[in-house]
């Protein structure tokens, strides 16, 4: 477990697949909005490169300090692509959830 600055705690659990996807998906956003010659996001993109290959504590919790380096307005454009990518990859890490059926309505 880690404190950050606002007195907040991040933990980090690297024994279930949504970790393990979480941090792939967080690595392929960071990949598609990658700017050349920003030193950071190269940075944040081969630390979670690095999560990814290789899931230790140290190595997510380094990929988490190189991501709250990274400028805000870099921070929300990954995020976006990131909720992106979740979306469009939705079916490929979970079951499908049954679709519930409504009953017509009786007037």
């Amino acid at each position: 477990m880690t404190v950050l600055p606002g007195g907040g705690r991040v933990q980090y659990r690297l024994d279930d697949e949504a970790s393990l996807c979480s941090i792939d998906i967080l690595a392929q956003a960071v990949e598609r909005i990658c700017v050349k010659g920003v030193l950071e996001l190269r940075m944040l993109r081969n630390a979670l490169r690095e999560a990814a290959t290789s899931p230790t504590p140290d190595a997510v919790k380094f990929a988490f300090a190189m991501f709250s380096r990274v400028d805000g307005d870099y921070r929300r454009l990954i995020a976006h692509e990131a909720l992106t990518l979740a979306a469009e990859q939705r079916g490929r890490y979970a079951a499908p959830r049954p679709r519930a059926v409504r009953r017509p309505r009786m007037l």
